[in-house]
């Protein structure tokens, strides 16, 4: 019985898959880049840089920037290739906004659904950024701050409001760091990850709420204060 090959369609198929894969990664490492700062708002992307430096074709790298342009990450220009979006205060304030709501859902959430041990975990980090803080340590504490929400927000179990929240937080490390650099902003910040806490360690929904959407707000006024 003569083997059976593979059909045209599915070979394509397959294809497709593995350059999705492919641009997906890139993707991602594109986004970590913004994230941590190596690449800032207004950089150009620069394709055959990326290219090398990833080890992949120019074809993945474009389907990527295509991608974190979907996602309000990248912006392009006519002729001139991909940018790192350069955000505005009244569009930051806009996502703040979104963002406090999603926070006070957060919040609620935590408290119905979290275990005791995830409960630990978060206050654990806000100790390690109480360290951070006496010290003026703006890298660690911006490290140890994104991995204490983005365990608030896998705390929360819905993955509707993850996915939303992320597009908006990652939007806004575009602009983040700029609340946490002046003096002092650090300790007051993990002030409010202190009453954060408190409230869900006390399993209390409207104090949680109030407390998740007051940090918000705080953030806002630090990141949109004259500098």
């Amino acid at each position: 019985m003569p083997k059976e090959t593979p059909s045209n369609a599915a070979l394509e198929q397959i294809s497709q898959r593995r350059s999705k894969t492919l641009s997906t990664i890139v993707c991602e490492a594109i986004e970590a880049m913004i994230i941590s700062g190596e690449l800032e708002a207004g950089d150009r992307i620069n394709e055959s840089s990326l290219a090398g430096r990833l080890g992949v074709s120019r074809g993945p790298i474009r389907e990527a920037c295509r991608s974190l342009e979907q996602a309000g990450l990248l912006v392009s220009a006519t002729n001139h290739g991909m940018y790192v979006r350069e955000m505005t205060l009244d569009e930051a304030r806009d996502l703040y906004e979104v963002r406090g709501a999603l926070a006070g859902l957060t919040g609620r959430l935590i408290v119905e659904r979290a275990s005791d041990a995830v409960l630990q975990k978060l206050q654990k980090l806000v100790d390690d950024m109480d360290v951070a803080a006496r010290e003026e340590n703006v890298s660690s504490y911006y490290s140890l701050n994104l991995e204490f929400h983005d365990s608030l927000v896998d705390a929360a179990q819905n993955p509707a409001l993850e996915q939303s929240y992320r597009r908006i937080v990652n939007q806004l490390h575009l602009f983040r760091r700029r609340g946490l650099v002046q003096k002092g902003n650090l300790a007051v910040s993990n002030k409010e990850h202190r009453a954060i806490i408190k409230a869900l360690l006390a399993r209390d929904l409207e104090a949680a709420e109030t407390a998740m959407r007051a940090h918000v707000a705080g953030g806002w006024a630090r990141m949109s204060a004259p500098s």
